[in-house]
């Protein structure tokens, strides 16, 4: 069984609607992303995920265990997208992480949790620590118990360019160790780079789920090369003009209403090449066309 599955899990708060009938898994050594615009639902599944809230329908399983379950979350680590402190040091949060779990943790076991996250200073009240070393503490938090499952929102998103290196390679590590991952964020450069999938959240509903190289690769755009070709009024307001390289992008919907213009001008077709796009502006295209439709 999979360490996370999501099955057909819906939440309304009154009239609202923040998740429709989503569904996905985790699997043990794997990494999603999942992505979409604010208010999309990421937040709220993944508070369904931890416990934190009840489907209104649906359900799922964390680690073989229904959501909420005790033994599940023993097995959980979970980094808030706005995580909290109480007074005392870094070990003193740490402490408390690990007996919610019923974990004793060692000094020395301590320390190499907070090493491995970059964090260096312990002794400091952690209220007084800056935004930055407050993520990194709760990334420790989050480890501290060994757990086999990690949910993450926004865990890298106080840090500076060398902390979200530094996140980045964590991640890969831990997937190398056999952790499942789901991993949300606003960076999705980042999170193109480290996931194995990806599934991408819009107004409550899932609107794509699969690895990072089928769905770049399922633009819905072709890029059109011609010569001998000026296009004339008619045919840039209904197509556009062309980029800096001299070509078409379309709709691939569109691509036999094209060619069949561009052949009635006396154009010569050079090339139709499907457009592979990155994660940011395919997410862009998806949300967008959903928004429009």
């Amino acid at each position: 069984m999979p360490a996370l599955v999501l099955d057909h899990v819906s939440k309304h708060f009154g009239k609202a609607e923040a998740l429709n009938d989503v569904s996905f898994a985790v699997d043990a050594g794997q990494i999603v992303g999942l992505v979409g615009p604010n208010g999309a639902g990421k937040t709220t599944a993944m508070q369904i995920a931890v416990g934190f809230l009840l489907p209104s329908s649906g359900g799922g399983w964390l680690m073989g265990h229904r959501f909420g379950d005790a033994k599940a979350r023993q097995l959980l680590g979970f980094v808030p997208d706005a995580p909290v402190f109480f007074a005392g040091n870094a070990f003193d949060s740490l402490r408390f992480a690990a007996q919610l779990q019923d974990v004793t943790p060692t000094r020395e076991a301590m320390e190499r949790v907070l090493t491995r996250v970059g964090l260096t200073e312990w002794k400091r009240d952690v209220r007084r620590f800056s935004r930055g070393m407050q993520q990194r503490l709760a990334l420790a938090q989050a480890l501290v118990h060994s757990p086999r499952m990690l949910i993450l929102d926004e865990p890298a998103s106080a840090l500076d360019p060398q902390g979200v290196l530094e996140v980045r390679a964590l991640l890969k590590e831990l997937r190398a160790e056999g952790a499942a991952i789901l991993l949300s964020s606003h960076q999705l450069s980042e999170v193109a780079l480290v996931s194995d999938r990806i599934a991408i959240l819009h107004e409550g509903r899932l609107l794509r789920y699969g690895q990072l190289d089928e769905l770049i690769g399922s633009t819905e755009q072709v890029e059109m090369v011609l010569r001998s070709f000026t296009p004339d009024a008619e045919f840039v307001a209904r197509w556009g003009e062309p980029n800096g390289a001299g070509a078409w992008r379309i709709p691939s919907k569109g691509t036999r209403d094209f060619l069949e213009d561009v052949w009635a001008l006396g154009a010569e077709l050079m090339s139709a090449t499907p457009v592979r796009g990155d994660l940011t502006s395919l997410f862009l295209e998806w949300t967008g066309s959903e928004v429009r439709q």
